[in-house]
């Protein structure tokens, strides 16, 4: 039956698409196997649960029978939930940014059965757009070039090939040092927003790293513009759209410059990003009342993860928070994006009494003609006021909203726990419960640390997932790297003697399994992938490569141990290259180098 191999799949996403009329197979041998058996390509196409146009894509294509049957003749198709095998796709997508000059979700990449890619793209439309290709031309295409034009495709593999082995080879390396630092500093500077804060312009990420290291530079280098720069653009975030001003958590992303319109998922690793940010930026934070507003959005945060992201236990199993927490909340509620978290103004006359009323509109952006397809987005882009008897009116209105939305249909959750970004959470629970006195924070990462360190830390590394046997053995740098950080905090927030020794543990292994000399790998050397990744850069989280020189830094601290000196100095050069091209993609490794200059 089509879509039955994924039927029973831990990942929500592949199971999104059991009943597709598309024969999906899992990534693996038997795909490619098949593929070369009946010489024919692979259509591989990777996202992930929350993905609002993965969800397009599947009811314009994957969902039409003819659509379906044309790639079950033509092809061997492969679904991958990107989050479960992020190196996967992280491998396919600097093919497709290099080819069509962009990358997304979902990433639509067609490969060889030795898994090479020929071509790909991201979302194909079913209906060809103006000048454009629809999926149906896409697929056509490409299987007419694979029966008529082998010869061609043949030099395309090996020209994609040559080019995975580049981006995976060792780049030119210098030192990050004072000069490299304050040269990357000063154009991150100039790539921030003035107006709206953040960086750059639409769609919007929040870019967690870039803060990071702006905020370890300010230690090195204190200056006003970087103070400013951080304080005007973390403030900005969490007075937009792009934060739930009813619920809390953060979105992954806007769509324009201005913060207003989110898309609408809530990514784990978000959540955990703007906590530590806020953490560590609250001395930069320009008053008492800027800081009881980080302090305010943290608490909420915190409430939010808890209430709605927290894994449900099993009866009388665990200590709250020992389950772990979900992957995501989708960006869609019953096949439309965002519709759990606006308000059409007949539902506010509905809910608010005339002061209320009035008191959304001047305090949070709400508008009767709406702000975006007709209804208002929340927002309070004046933040709070400080004054007490005003800002207790203005979150009596959000409770009051919150409880209403609290009976609306609510978005899909991805309940897979990945070991990372749970790890990111842990240390964010912890910084965030020591910056501004959350107890609930500590208990809650304290907890979730020490399940992490009991069931995620395997005899031959750390799990990617847990209790998913289709990637039970997959092993990534990001997940080793994360705990050992997390396992760092928790020794800073008890002095506990043991999470300080299964940091040294974590990292030693993780250096092993995955470094080669002053080189950091996604994977082990063996891989199932025809070249093994590298990590060149962070992505939307901090790098685990980057995470492990920024503990190598803090362990030599803790230390004094002459080994973590020498990695640093030998890692920390092979950022040099990202550094210096794009330092917006090496926030982690440069507010490590920072670290490291200042202790001198």
């Amino acid at each position: 039956m089509p879509g039955s191999r994924l039927a029973h799949s831990a990942s929500a996403y592949l199971r999104q698409h059991a009943d597709d009329p598309v024969e999906w197979r899992p990534w693996g041998e038997e795909a490619f196997s098949e593929a070369a058996r009946r010489d024919v390509p692979v259509l591989l196409s990777c996202g992930y649960a929350a993905c609002h146009w993965c969800h397009v894509m599947q009811r314009e294509s994957f969902r039409d029978p003819e659509t379906a049957a044309l790639i079950n003749e033509r092809f061997v198709a492969v679904k991958v939930d990107r989050e479960e095998r992020p190196d996967v796709d992280a491998l396919y997508m600097d093919y497709l940014t290099a080819t069509a000059g962009r990358g997304g979700w979902p990433m639509t990449v067609f490969l060889t059965p030795m898994r090479v890619p020929v071509f790909g793209g991201t979302y194909f439309p079913k209906h060809a757009p103006a000048g454009g290709a629809s999926f149906t031309d896409v697929l056509e295409s490409v299987d007419e070039a694979w029966r008529t034009e082998r010869e061609r495709l043949i030099e395309t593999e090996t020209r994609s090939l040559e080019f995975l082995r580049s981006q995976a080879a060792p780049k030119h390396t210098a030192p990050l040092d004072r000069s490299a630092l304050d040269a990357s500093a000063q154009h991150i500077a100039m790539y921030a927003d003035p107006v709206s804060g953040g960086f750059g312009s639409a769609p919007k990420f929040p870019q967690w790293p870039l803060f990071e290291f702006l905020i370890a530079y300010h230690a090195l280098v204190p200056d006003p513009e970087i103070d400013w720069v951080v304080a005007h653009g973390l403030l900005s975030i969490v007075r937009g759209g792009i934060y739930d001003q009813a619920a809390g958590g953060v979105m992954r992303y806007a769509t324009d410059s201005d913060w207003l319109v989110p898309h609408f998922e809530k990514m784990l690793y978000d959540e955990a990003l703007l906590l530590s940010s806020l953490a560590k930026a609250k001395h930069l934070l320009p008053h008492d009342t800027a800081r009881a507003e980080a302090a305010y959005v943290a608490e909420q945060t915190v409430d939010f993860l808890l209430r709605e992201m927290a894994v449900p236990l099993k009866s009388g199993a665990g200590t709250p928070g020992s389950a772990g927490f979900f992957a995501s909340l989708s960006a869609e509620t019953g096949g439309q994006e965002g519709s759990t978290y606006v308000w059409s103004w007949s539902e506010l006359l509905d809910l608010l009494d005339a002061d209320e009323l009035d008191l959304a509109q001047a305090k949070l952006g709400v508008d009767r003609g709406g702000t975006w397809e007709g209804s208002s987005i929340l927002t309070r882009r004046a933040g709070r006021s400080g004054d007490t008897q005003v800002d207790s009116a203005v979150d009596a209105v959000l409770d009051k909203l919150a409880a209403a939305r609290a009976l609306r249909p609510q978005p899909g959750a991805d309940t897979k726990v990945v070991v990372s970004w749970n790890a990111m959470l842990a240390r964010a629970l912890l910084e965030a419960a020591e910056a501004f006195d959350l107890p609930a924070a500590r208990a809650a990462g304290l907890a979730l640390t020490d399940m992490l360190l009991a069931r995620a830390v395997a005899g031959d590394g750390v799990l990617h997932v847990l209790d998913d046997p289709a990637v039970a053995s997959v092993r990534l740098v990001e997940d080793a790297a994360h705990l050992a950080a997390a396992a760092l905090a928790a020794h800073a927030a008890t002095g506990d003697a043991a999470f300080l020794a299964a940091a040294r543990d974590l990292h030693a292994d993780a250096i092993a399994r995955f470094g080669d000399g002053s080189e950091l790998y996604m994977t082990p050397t063996v891989t199932d992938l025809p070249v093994r990744p590298r990590e060149a850069g962070d992505q939307p989280a901090p790098s685990g490569a980057s995470t492990l020189v920024e503990s190598a830094v803090l362990l030599l601290e803790l230390t004094g141990e002459a080994g973590y000196r020498d990695f640093v100095e030998g890692a920390l050069p092979t950022f040099w290259a990202a550094a210096d091209f794009a330092p917006e993609t090496a926030g982690r490794a440069l507010a490590a180098a920072s670290r490291y200059v200042l202790r001198g």
